[in-house]
């Protein structure tokens, strides 16, 4: 049998003619087609949603630049006014009055005359396709006024506005800002570094050049002077108002009050006798004044025991020692008579007709003896206490003056309470005759490298000097002086708050003629 027969009788055999399968590959070719037809369709419409985002988002990033620009441009215009202002300003004493009467009345004229500035001031500029605008407001905040000179507060405002030539839209942002404005016969302490000399633009660079001096401003203050140079002559060489405070007396001018009439301020018998060399409390029916010493001291040395701040003397013979407690409002004064106690606190003022030949912070050991220390940085300013120090002669600093309650992080002190202030001024001048003196404050060649100085020092004579060698000194503070000896040693100051200088302002000496002075420019918060 062939082959073919074979075939044959076997199609017939089975009895079910057979099908053909046509058609699967047609469907699934469809369906991958339509598969990746919707995946392509979905990337194309993915892709045009991310450049349409990508686009909002460049515009976004446009627009803020835009209005970003306007901050900056009226931020920097207002740099630029306190930049070209001198400061300070000697005025007259009747622009001071006028001024002073006329604040409450026509509040801004103050800030627009020092600023040089008419408010509002718009700026608007245009780049490519950037346009921004932004206007810059002022407003009146407080007003403090003191017995010679008054301190006005302005805020400050920047809105700007950015936008694209293409777009309606438009980003807004702002930024506010303060700035203080003192005037009148204004607290020394509110300059952290004032040269009182006349000097050319030449020598003022020449100046800043040599001397190894940086100036720390609190972190938001960004007033632009970094060194004041007097113009006229700012320090004066007389301390009458303090004498006055210290003394509780009245003074036409402190050459005027005879021997007589100054041993019964100081509780001595009345007499024309010179008063004897010591350390004297001043009391009298008003309570307690200051501390008033006659002749040279050897070594003053301040200290904290417990919640007292102790104040010892020591001179040529004899030693004194004064603690009091704020908080307790006990004093208690020992001098070579015995001891005196009073339920009350004494002002903090220290008038020494003489110089001091050793200042410096110190211990109250456990024998009671205050002794300085020089090889330990320890707090010895008691913290809320304010102490001003008049001396008419040359003081010498030997030790650290810290006070209590000062932290350092990354190299800058931080207070944790309220400051207080402690004062030193030498004044070149005898109190009570009207003769010159040798003045100024050194510290001194023994006293430790890296000294802390928490303190206003105001100098006349021959200044403020330097001695040793590769000193570096850090004045938490500031300096005012009619010289500055460095003599290679480097010094940095750490300038205080605004609200730190009026805390202490009836304390501390004031210029010798009205001035006009910027205290404070201080950015407070940047809104987008």
């Amino acid at each position: 049998m062939n082959s073919w027969s074979f075939r044959k009788i076997s199609r017939s055999l089975s009895g079910v003619p057979e099908k053909r399968k046509t058609g699967a590959m047609f469907i699934v070719t469809i369906f991958c087609f339509f598969a990746f037809s919707t995946l392509a369709l979905g990337i194309v419409f993915l892709s045009q949603i991310h450049l349409k985002l990508n686009g909002l988002r460049k515009n976004s990033v446009l627009m803020d630049y835009a209005s970003e620009n306007g901050i900056k441009d009226g931020f920097h215009d207002l740099v630029k006014a306190l930049g070209s202002i001198t400061s300070p300003r000697v005025i007259s004493k009747d622009d001071y009055e006028r001024w002073r009467e006329s604040i409450a009345k026509v509040q801004l004229r103050l800030v627009e005359e020092t600023l040089e500035r008419s408010f509002p001031i718009v700026i608007f500029k245009t780049e490519e396709e950037l346009m921004w605008k932004s206007q810059t407001n002022c407003f009146f905040e407080s007003f403090t006024e003191a017995e010679n000179f008054f301190c006005v507060q302005f805020r400050l405002e920047i809105d700007s506005e950015g936008w694209l030539k293409s777009l309606p839209h438009r980003r807004k942002s702002s930024l506010e800002s303060r700035i203080d404005i003192s005037a009148g016969h204004v607290p020394l302490s509110f300059f952290p570094l004032l040269i009182n000399k006349n000097l050319d633009s030449e020598e003022k660079r020449h100046f800043e050049k040599e001397n190894d001096v940086q100036i720390i401003r609190p972190s938001q203050d960004h007033s632009s002077a970094q060194v004041s140079f007097a113009d006229e002559p700012l320090i004066p060489k007389e301390a009458d108002g303090l004498i006055e405070k210290a003394m509780n007396i009245n003074l036409f001018r402190p050459q005027n009050l005879p021997p007589s009439k100054l041993r019964l301020v100081l509780g001595l018998e009345e007499s024309d006798a010179p008063v004897p060399d010591g350390v004297y409390l001043i009391q009298n029916d008003l309570g307690l004044g200051g501390i008033y010493v006659q002749g040279d001291v050897k070594e003053m040395v301040t200290a904290i025991e417990e919640d007292y701040q102790v104040i010892s003397f020591r001179m040529e013979k004899d030693s004194w020692v004064l603690k009091f407690s704020p908080s307790r409002s006990k004093t208690l004064f020992s001098s070579p008579s015995g001891l005196l106690s009073f339920n009350l606190v004494p002002l903090g003022i220290v008038i020494i007709n003489g110089k001091v030949e050793s200042l410096g912070g110190g211990r109250v050991d456990a024998s009671g003896e205050v002794r300085l220390v020089q090889d330990e940085e320890i707090p010895s300013l008691l913290s809320g206490v304010n102490l001003t120090l008049v001396a008419s002669e040359k003081i010498t600093i030997t030790s650290h003056l810290i006070r209590q309650g000062v932290t350092w992080q990354d190299g800058i002190p931080y207070l944790k309470e309220k400051a207080g202030q402690l004062v030193i001024f030498s004044t070149g001048k005898d109190l009570w005759q009207d003769e010159e003196r040798d003045a100024g404050i050194a510290i001194g060649v023994n006293a430790p490298d890296g000294v802390q100085v928490h303190a206003s020092l105001t100098a006349q004579g021959d200044g403020f000097r330097i001695d040793g060698k590769n000193q570096d000194i850090r004045l938490v503070g500031s300096l005012q002086t009619t010289e500055y000896v460095a003599q290679g040693n480097r010094l940095k100051i750490f300038a205080q708050d605004s609200a730190d200088f009026l805390n202490a302002a009836s304390l501390s000496p004031e210029t010798k003629q009205p001035v006009l002075f910027l205290t404070c420019f201080e950015i407070l918060v940047w809104k987008e």
